[in-house]
């Protein structure tokens, strides 16, 4: 049982909890996090915002010492560091990821995949993914906006012309309503061996909600980029701790990938204000790229003169072999197609029957590198393939829709496999695609399916 608060040595916990508290916020790191206040300027100038970004590391070996402390002290007052559930006894904070295991999908993975749903493979038909059916991730907790008022954004650094925007100013201007992909990552992770310990995504972190806001690219030009720009950095208002570091999330891109067409500042998410887990009131949406550059719950955009060194760049969503290898920066979706299952499914394990005849299966196919140019289609594993018929996405910055007639179908068991191309040559790989955070991996689907 556990103790009453009351019997704590307070004291003691109270100094562990200091001491937490006094490395978190230790200004002597490498690491920064943007903190954008009130701004203050005289009258007829242009608002420049006052706050500074500010450092805030929690350096790997202050983070172990911090949680070993204040384990220590709870040992010492005779308390858990961690009561068993389910026969599992959660894991301590540490800095360091848990590295790919051949083991079943973790209690603390199976958390996260709660937290953090996939999209629903029936939604396929759908050209706009319906409101509760597109995929979701989130780094830290959704943040409580209502009493950020107004709400505005901040545009800063290597630019002619800072400006802070309210959200009021920003729908002001002309505005753009256009049907956009998102896909995680990590899609397809759970599918690596040995596997990448994360959220344990199968083909599922996908969806198209039909965005309304501004492009991008005319903000920027008028803040007025400087010559020598080299990323651009979104800011939510998200934080939290990973890999030791305690920051508010942050993504850069380089200047020219956010310069690009398509790249939208967002409130509106299929005709309604974005739900809050969906990054309201505002989100910034990056045509192409994968989910993580489009940041949630949007602060401020920073123009840098150098590379940004933050955590989500440079230590996280990157394809490397092992955990100390630099690796290279993960950026624009990796062409992939998926087919609706068809049939009826099993209830457990979700295999497919089906009865004799001739079917219609439909998907959709996408590329962050040039447009769907062919999609085939596998009945027997990738033995033999046949084109699909493609048809007209709603955007150019959704998916492909395509359409394959399956005939004949006689009595046994197949495996349907789907291959996309795009425009720039890329063709999906038949064997997934291994790297140690497992990310940017577009192996093939495979739906086995049983005809009686």
């Amino acid at each position: 049982m556990l103790l009453s608060r009351q019997a704590w040595p307070n004291e003691a916990i109270m100094a562990a909890f200091s001491w937490i508290d006094l490395v978190i916020s230790d200004r002597k790191g490498e690491r920064y996090m943007q903190s954008v206040e009130a701004p203050q300027h005289q009258p007829g100038s242009s608002p420049i915002p006052s706050g500074t970004p500010r450092k805030s590391r929690l350096t790997r070996r202050a983070f172990v010492a911090a949680t070993s402390a204040l384990t220590g002290v709870l040992a010492a007052a005779g308390l858990p560091a961690a009561r068993a559930r389910a026969g599992h006894a959660p894991s301590r904070p540490t800095s360091k990821r848990p590295p790919p295991s051949d083991d079943l999908v973790s209690y603390e993975e199976a958390y996260l995949a709660f937290r953090c749903h996939g999209f629903h493979l029936e939604g396929l038909s759908y050209p706009i993914t319906p409101l509760g059916m597109h995929y979701l991730l989130m780094h830290f907790d959704i943040p409580r906006l209502e009493q950020v008022s107004p709400y505005q954004v901040a545009i800063l650094g290597h630019v002619r012309k800072p400006m802070v925007l309210t959200l009021d100013q920003l729908k002001t201007r002309p505005t753009v309503t256009q049907p956009m992909l998102l896909e995680c990552a990590g899609n397809g992770r759970a599918l690596l061996h040995p596997r990448p310990v994360y959220v344990p995504w199968f083909n599922e972190a996908i969806g198209v909600y039909e965005y309304t806001g501004i492009p991008l690219r005319p903000l920027l030009e008028e803040a007025g980029v400087l010559d020598g720009a080299v990323d651009v950095v979104f800011t939510g208002w998200d934080q939290g701790v990973d890999l030791g570091v305690h920051h508010a999330f942050e993504r850069a891109m380089p200047i020219e990938e956010a310069l690009r067409d398509g790249n939208l500042l967002a409130w509106n998410a299929n005709g309604q204000s974005l739900l809050p887990q969906h990054g309201w009131p505002l989100r910034f949406v990056a045509n192409g790229w994968y989910g993580m550059q489009s940041v949630k719950w949007l602060k401020a955009i920073t123009v840098l003169n150098e590379k940004f060194t933050g955590v989500e760049n440079q230590k996280v969503y990157r394809i490397t072999d092992s955990a100390d290898e630099p690796g290279t920066p993960v950026t624009r979706q990796s062409v992939r197609a998926l087919v609706q299952p068809p049939g009826i499914p099993d209830l457990f394990t979700r295999h497919r029957f089906l009865s004799p005849g001739t079917h219609v299966l439909n998907g959709m196919a996408w590329s962050g590198w040039g447009a769907i140019a062919r999609v085939e289609l596998s009945v027997d594993g990738g033995g033999i393939w046949a084109d699909a018929e493609l048809l007209k996405p709603v955007s150019p910055y959704a998916w492909t829709p395509f359409r394959f007639t399956w005939q004949d179908v006689g009595l046994g068991d197949y495996e349907l496999v789907p291959r996309a191309t795009d425009s720039a040559g890329n063709i999906q790989p038949l064997e997934p695609f291994w790297n140690y955070q497992g990310m940017a991996q577009n192996g093939v689907q495979r739906v086995p399916v049983t005809v009686v």
